[in-house]
């Protein structure tokens, strides 16, 4: 028998104790909650991806309301930007720049480019209705990853309780068993001694 049937047995035998003279009632209440556990995993799946189907549609959403009000642009920079004086440094520097907004009027401001961008250098910036700088809309892939991530961690969350509370049965069941055991000890000790 390979390692995989001998595995397939094994959790057989434990989900399903049956009638077996050796079982104890110890043994049938850790089959029981390993079925419900599993059960309860296997229910909280449709849960888990309504919940991520919830979040992406409310993603989306925003996606289509973003769309309305932010606008791409260009803009071009007013003058240099300083030379960074390491690798780690390379964004994050503002710079004068000048755009346009939605309706046509030119805006000034600092907009945030790369170290060492030169004058005149024209870079794609997002702008609201009213040609203040934003941030870039929504994406459907990131729509997609945030639904996603939300239905998983869900599961994986639900799957972990279930594990911890599982381990943790299991833990006092051992201690259990183990205080029966001294105390078997004992009594055949006893009897032993006796004789």
């Amino acid at each position: 028998m390979g390692s995989g049937e001998s595995r397939v047995v094994r959790l057989w035998r434990r989900l399903h104790v049956g009638r077996n003279p050796l079982a104890r009632p110890g043994d049938r209440w850790e089959a029981r909650l390993l079925v419900s556990f599993i059960l309860l995993a296997l229910c909280a799946i449709p849960v888990a991806a309504s919940w991520g189907s919830d979040v992406y549609a409310e993603r989306m959403a925003t996606l289509e309301r973003e769309a309305g009000t932010k606008h791409q642009t260009t803009a071009v920079l007013l003058a240099d930007a300083p030379v960074g004086t390491s690798t780690t440094e390379l964004r994050n520097v503002e710079v004068p720049a000048r755009w346009y907004t939605p309706d046509g009027a030119p805006r000034v401001g600092d907009v945030s480019t790369y170290r060492g961008m030169a004058q005149g250098t024209e870079i794609a910036v997002w702008v609201d209705d009213a040609g203040d700088l934003t941030s870039p809309p929504a994406t459907p892939a990131g729509a997609i990853t945030d639904g996603v991530s939300v239905g998983v961690s869900a599961w994986l969350a639900v799957v972990g309780l279930c594990g911890l509370v599982y381990a943790g049965f299991r833990a006092l069941l051992a201690r259990a068993r183990s205080v029966y055991w001294e105390r078997e000890w004992e009594r055949v000790e006893r009897e032993w001694t006796r004789r």
